[in-house]
């Protein structure tokens, strides 16, 4: 990559940081700074089981990565968590997202797993972790219609995005079926790309179909311990009250939504907090709350960030 690419590209992660903190300060002046941090207090000790389970998350992920190899393969479960974290801390502090988190588990991984296999894998692991997303967000969407008082443009605008999630699924099918017809020529870059993901994934899946099913469930754990998380963060926070499972499936199905749609915000600076407080009174909790809430994962974030770009420094100094 030229200097001449790489400023623009770095000038627009300023300008999203940028904005993000501009966002996050507006949020956090509205809600109330001192109720915020009535909040964190409120949590106290509890913080420590917040990271704990994040951790437990990531590992979890990383399960279900290796998973996605064929049985034998020499990488460890210990350099797959490594390797895993790095990659998400390179995702979250960049506006590239899988375009950086990738290319960095390949990297450091590139000693104990052929670059074709773990290019493999990882695209397997993505696409069933995409469809776990998509779960999920329908179940939010399912939920915030069948408890929550909207109004007649906010019901039918769910109804449509449940419609849209259910209509990708056989959009995805054809895809990975393939659509190109040989006597138009060679494919296009991109869709030789697309090919080669599908013929590894078809490939995987016809071999081995028990690790596929093993690897959608640590997904779906990696959602639960998700909710579990929000559930524990809003009892603390709301003190005397006690959130539902409910609000607290909402919650995390809508931070999937932010996660995928601002993954170009590092750390969704603002994003987060802006729309979490906005969702909040809507679930009949506190706006406060629901700002802190956001904060409290903040912190979380950048506890394990800063662990992966010890990782990866570490891997720097080593191979130096």
């Amino acid at each position: 990559m030229t200097s001449g690419r790489r400023v623009p590209a770095r000038l627009l992660a300023a300008l999203f940081t940028l904005g993000g903190a501009a966002l996050f300060a507006w949020v956090v002046t509205r809600t109330g700074v001192t109720d915020i941090l009535a909040g964190i207090q409120r949590v106290g000790w509890g913080l420590a089981v917040i990271l704990a389970l994040a951790g437990l998350r990531l590992a979890v992920r990383a399960a279900a990565w290796r998973f996605c190899m064929a049985p034998g393969t020499a990488l460890t479960f210990g350099r797959a968590f490594s390797a895993f974290l790095a990659g998400d801390t390179a995702g979250t502090i960049t506006p590239f997202g899988i375009l950086a988190s990738e290319p960095t588990k390949v990297f450091l991984t590139r000693h104990h797993l052929a670059t074709r296999d773990s290019i493999a894998s990882l695209a397997i692991e993505n696409l069933l972790y995409a469809m776990s997303v998509v779960v999920m967000v329908a179940v939010g969407l399912v939920l915030i219609l069948a408890t929550v008082p909207l109004s007649g443009a906010w019901r039918w605008s769910i109804v449509a995005a449940l419609v849209a999630l259910a209509a990708s699924g056989p959009v995805i099918w054809r895809l990975m079926r393939g659509t190109w017809d040989d006597r138009r020529g060679a494919r296009p870059a991109w869709r030789e790309r697309l090919a080669r993901a599908r013929l590894a994934v078809a490939g995987f899946a016809a071999g081995y179909p028990g690790r596929v099913w093993r690897a959608l469930g640590f997904d779906a754990a990696f959602h639960l311990l998700a909710v579990v998380e929000v559930f524990l963060t809003l009892r603390w926070l709301l003190g005397g009250g006690s959130p539902t499972l409910v609000q607290a499936v909402i919650f995390e199905s809508v931070n999937r939504v932010i996660i995928v749609a601002f993954k170009f915000v590092p750390f969704r600076i603002g994003v987060d907090e802006a729309v979490t407080g906005a969702l909040a009174p809507i679930l009949s909790v506190n706006p406060a709350a629901g700002v802190t809430l956001a904060v409290v994962r903040k912190v979380r974030s950048l506890f394990w960030a800063a662990v992966g770009l010890a990782i990866i420094a570490a891997h720097s100094t080593r191979r130096s």
